[in-house]
Parts: C-alpha cells; sequence; structure tokens
C-alpha cells in the first residue's frame, strides 16, 4: 500500500510525487494565506464520499474570498479522479484540493491560481477507537472566523489553540461569542439541549458531514434541529459530538475541564454514530 511518501498528487494540471509538490514562495496562498481548500475521505473501495459537494463548497468558499476560479467543476472533479486512479492500491484515501492565489509580487493575482490535490493514505487522519467509545474533551474560544462561510486557509487561530488544547489533552476547539457558538475550528457541532438534538445555523461553515446528517437523522428516528444557541447553552448540554469528514460523528465528553453530561458517550449520540455508519456502509451516496 502507498504511503504518504510514495503517493501520487496533482498539481496545476500534472501528476507528481511528494518530492515534486512544491509551489513558488511568492504564492498568494504561502504569502498573504489568498486560498481555500476542501477535504474529503473515501469509502468502500476509493470511493469519495460526496464528492461533488466537496467541490460545490470549495467553489463557493473561492468566491466567498474573491479568488477567481479559471475552471469549471467538471474539470476538478476529473482531476480528482484523475489523482485517485493514481494511487490505486485498495487502500482508502484522504483527498485535500487546494486553490491559492498563485504567483504575485503584490496583493493581487497576476496569473492564473494553483491548483493542488493531495491523496493520501486515510489511515493518516484517523482517530484511535477510544475517540469513540470514550469520547473526547474540547476546549472554547471566544473568536469568530473571518468569513466563515469561506473553507480559507486562514487558519492562525485554529493552530494557536490547537496548540494550546493538545496541552491539556483535548482534540478540538469550540468558537463561540456572546451572539452564540459557532463551530469547532476543524468541524461542526452538535449538542442535546433541553432534551433536543440541535446545531448551530448561521455563521458557519457547512459541512459535508454536517448536512448528510441533517438529511438522513429525521427518517433514522432522530428529530434534528437547526437553530443558534448561546454559550450558557451549550454548557447545559446534556450531550455534545463533533461532525466533521475525518472525525466522523465524534462524541466531546468533557469541554473546558468540565463533563458534558454524565461524562460520557449519550444514548442520541451513539444512534446517531450508528445511523451514519449504517448510511457509509449502505453505499446510497
Amino acid at each position: 500500500m502507498n504511503d504518504a511518501g510514495t503517493a501520487t498528487h496533482f498539481l496545476d494540471g500534472r501528476l507528481v510525487k511528494e518530492g515534486e509538490l512544491v509551489v513558488s514562495v511568492r504564492d498568494l496562498g504561502f504569502m498573504r494565506g489568498f486560498a481555500v481548500f476542501d477535504f474529503l475521505i473515501t469509502y468502500n473501495g476509493q470511493k469519495p464520499f460526496y464528492l461533488d459537494r466537496h467541490i460545490d463548497r470549495l467553489f463557493r468558499s473561492a468566491e466567498l474570498i474573491g479568488l477567481a476560479v479559471p475552471w469549471s467543476k467538471e474539470q476538478v472533479h476529473g482531476w480528482v479522479m484523475q489523482a485517485l486512479a493514481a494511487n490505486a492500491d485498495g487502500g482508502e484515501k484522504a483527498i485535500k484540493i487546494v486553490l491559492s492565489g498563485g504567483a504575485s509580487h503584490t496583493l493581487l493575482p497576476e496569473k492564473q491560481p494553483t491548483i493542488a490535490i493531495l491523496i493520501d493514505p486515510r489511515k493518516d487522519y484517523e482517530f484511535p477507537a477510544t475517540h469513540y467509545t470514550e469520547g473526547v474533551a474540547v476546549v472554547t474560544d471566544k473568536f469568530r472566523r473571518y468569513a466563515p462561510e469561506a473553507k480559507s486557509n486562514n487558519y492562525i487561530e485554529g493552530v494557536k489553540k490547537a496548540q494550546e488544547a493538545a496541552k491539556q489533552g483535548a482534540i478540538e476547539t469550540v468558537y463561540y461569542d456572546d451572539a452564540q457558538v459557532y463551530e469547532g475550528s476543524t468541524c461542526n457541532i452538535f449538542a442535546v439541549i433541553g432534551g433536543k438534538l440541535v446545531t448551530p445555523k448561521s455563521n458557519i461553515l457547512g459541512g459535508v458531514t454536517r448536512g448528510v446528517l441533517l438529511e438522513i437523522l429525521p427518517s433514522a428516528g432522530i428529530p434534528v434541529e437547526e437553530r443558534d444557541f448561546s454559550f450558557d447553552e451549550l454548557k447545559g448540554a446534556g450531550e455534545m459530538f463533533l461532525a466533521a469528514s475525518n472525525k466522523e460523528v465524534m462524541p466531546v465528553v468533557h469541554m473546558d475541564g468540565a463533563p458534558i453530561g454524565n461524562g460520557m458517550p449519550g444514548p442520541v449520540t451513539k444512534a446517531v454514530m450508528k445511523a451514519f455508519r449504517d448510511f457509509v456502509l449502505s453505499g446510497k451516496w
């Protein structure tokens, strides 16, 4: 099975190996953080999970930050599949698509943007089984992301807080302010508040996993409501979980050192985990 060092990627129109996966230091993504990305994984024999939804979000993110994309969604879809085919070793993959402003000597894009499609073993992004059976801890940060509906490369706050979280044994930072709870630094959040499963509605990145849950949970007998809620409400939640491509559905049992509910994954969370797993294995996507 290929590992990250021998994988084949796509960069600006050609397939490249890890050592060739380089861009100009003058690229606006590197120099100014002017870039967006999307991330997804494969299941069931290297089948990308909702690739078209991820590409739609990639283009929407680019539009929100003013990054012009000269290619069609169909072209990007084809390049992803081309890169996957070059890594057809049977192992499941993690796919990251990055669009940046391209090389420039000023703040303005000068030529066409850079596009990179990275293909890595999915196992490199997987978490220990205990994260799902016993739950994880998160910390909080009074912060709202710039252009939260865009999946941009602006992760300064996320990287800073991730280092602090790791020192406390936490794996994620949840953003909030006086107006509402938003999301995790790399995921969406769900919580059981007042006996109802809710997830923030406004000023967040619309996660693909989040969207899938909103679609499949009602038919699984698990009602869920999109509504904004306060940090105080979250602190009183009976259950909480994270939703993201790499995390899937991950229980949260401690926040800022205090237990969520009884400090164990709750029945609603377990039911959601099962519903998502059953849906993935069904291949009906």
